[in-house]
């Protein structure tokens, strides 16, 4: 995959998990133990991590890059 490819795909997975941390806190569901879990343990998790490897991602792979 190209690096224009992969940015493109990585910012879409970060925005889309972002509209979901949105719905979830402008919602009902603030109220639900189910969605409350969900958010706690998958959904804020994925996107500090995509947005962690938007921010250092390019400087990862160069650095990982000569190890093989």
């Amino acid at each position: 995959m190209s690096p224009l490819g992969r940015r493109s795909t990585q910012r879409t997975l970060h925005l889309l998990l972002s509209v979901g941390l949105g719905a979830f806190v402008y919602s009902p569901l603030r109220t639900a133990p189910a969605a409350v879990l969900a958010v706690q343990t998958v959904l804020f998790p994925l996107l500090v991590l995509s947005g962690a490897l938007m921010w250092t991602g390019p400087a990862l792979r160069q650095r990982f890059r000569g190890r093989t």
